[in-house]
């Protein structure tokens, strides 16, 4: 089978820009134009190593590199973020290869293999139905999990700089506060164990209504957040009314 380098490019920039759309569904962010089109580009230019060597070791290295590469242009030099993205990549790499095994398997067609790297004999639509459906999976997933935690309750934990503080979270989509500074949703905790170890830091006043009326609400930044065992990027803020609890709107998870 005849492998032509600018097909290969090609071929290579379109799916890893479709990897990067999958990974930001899993990780829930959405990645700048430029660094998706910078990232898509390096998975593009990656591909030429088949035609260089099929040393299992220099091509799993190169691999590797070039996974790593792109999660920093994505990510910055935040190192648990690129973690997260390398292993996001390489879970939806492994997806779209299993699919394209077993379609191109019951098809007949060909599947070459070089180094760790797969290389098959594609028309553009089937290559469009394979991303989509890849695509497809990862969304499904996120879908699935977010209707299961907007049904019932959750664990929040909060970690700021003196302690790490776990209330009852409650899922209500009636909290729509959202800090337009910081471009950060919020969620709302009332906790006297979150007031002391939040009782030195800076914050600031957001405007807040409800059924039974409006004011102002003090919100700080924590130094990270969870809900069960999801990492989400959000801002806390605080209350003194009613029991301890933590009250988020479910569209987080997503």
């Amino acid at each position: 089978m005849d492998v032509y380098v600018d097909i290969l490019i090609l071929t290579n920039v379109y799916v890893t820009y479709f990897f990067i759309k999958a990974v930001e569904v899993s990780v829930h962010k959405k990645y700048s134009a430029a660094r998706v089109l910078s990232a898509s580009l390096i998975g593009g230019m990656s591909s030429m190593q088949i035609l260089l060597t099929g040393n299992l070791l220099i091509s799993g290295g190169i691999k590797l590199l070039t996974l790593f590469l792109i999660s920093v242009i994505l990510e910055g030099l935040n190192f648990k973020a690129i973690l997260k993205a390398c292993g996001a990549i390489l879970s939806v790499n492994l997806l779209f290869i299993g699919i394209c095994f077993v379609l191109w398997k019951a098809l007949g067609r060909a599947v070459i293999v070089i180094g760790v790297t797969v290389y098959f004999d594609i028309s553009l639509i089937m290559l469009a139905v394979v991303t989509i459906l890849t695509y497809a999976v990862f969304w499904l997933y996120d879908y699935l999990s977010f209707r299961c935690a907007s049904k019932r309750g959750a664990t929040v934990c909060v970690k700021t700089d003196l302690d790490e503080i776990t209330l009852d979270g409650i899922s209500d989509t009636g909290n729509s506060l959202y800090d337009f500074f910081a471009q950060k949703a919020v969620i709302v905790c009332c906790s006297q164990e979150l007031e002391k170890a939040f009782d030195s830091k800076r914050f600031k006043l957001l405007p807040y209504q409800t059924v039974n009326g409006s004011g102002m609400i003090r919100v700080y930044t924590p130094k990270s957040v969870r809900i069960d065992n999801k990492q989400v990027d959000v801002n806390i803020g605080m209350t003194n009314l009613g029991s301890p609890r933590a009250i988020f709107n479910p569209n987080i998870l997503r």
